[in-house]
């Protein structure tokens, strides 16, 4: 991330190093959010927060040593946000990556994926940080494509691309179907985390067909406007 110093926390600092590199601004530190103990630092010196975890929503090797969707979208990122909470007015946002059909989780298809509980989960972390006191920005991507390849799905098993569904179609209600690529809601996170304008902002986002903003501040902010408008 240009122009930012990046602690990415992380259970194993090897495979964390691996998938990550190495960089002069990129500091990778052990700790689980899913035990409340091992965050007691990680908070030092931040004043930004972004959440990317997860697990796979059905049964799967993922969930071996208690890496299940309420450990892992409950217990662990409640975990977080109250030690993110230690940091008072020094944290000036807490971005979010949820799902899409948290609020639809009742309905087809969504109530197959929640069929274990963890579109419940990641809806009611979503409720625990809008209360929490804590500047917010909660984004919600539907299915995740391009890579890193590391998860038991089906984006893995099909090396799935955006291709040139480079664009993105916003909406602040959960009412978006489809796929989202990883590029560039890396891009949104970090463009949400900059913006005054996204600051207790809910946004469903999908890949949608041409170039879309890329980098450009100016870009992301107009939207951003137009969509929480």
């Amino acid at each position: 991330m240009q122009g930012y110093r990046v602690r990415a926390v992380t259970r194993s600092a090897e495979k964390g190093r691996e998938l990550f590199g190495e960089a002069d601004n990129l500091e990778i530190v052990e700790a689980d959010q899913r035990y409340a103990e091992t965050l007691s630092s990680i908070m030092d010196g931040v004043d930004g927060v972004v959440s990317c975890s997860g697990t796979t929503a059905f049964p799967s090797k993922r969930w071996d040593g208690n890496n299940g969707p309420q450990m892992t979208d409950q217990v662990g990122l409640q975990n977080l946000i109250d030690s993110a909470k230690t940091k008072g007015q020094d944290l000036k946002r807490f971005v979010l990556v949820s799902s899409t059909g948290v609020v639809r989780r009742k309905q087809f298809p969504f109530a197959i994926m929640n069929a274990f509980g963890v579109l419940d989960y990641k809806k009611e972390s979503e409720e625990y940080l809008e209360s929490s006191g804590i500047p917010y920005t909660i984004l919600r991507p539907g299915r995740l494509t391009d890579g890193p390849y590391t998860s038991y799905d089906l984006n893995t098993l099909l090396k799935a691309t955006s291709g040139s569904r480079k664009n993105i179609e916003m909406n602040a209600e959960d009412v978006l179907n489809g796929e989202m690529s990883r590029v560039t809601l890396a891009e949104a996170v970090v463009q949400a985390m900059q913006l005054d304008c996204t600051e207790g902002g809910v946004l469903s986002m999908m890949s949608r067909e041409g170039e879309g903003p890329g980098s450009d501040t100016s870009e992301w902010e107009k939207r951003y406007k137009n969509t929480l408008a």
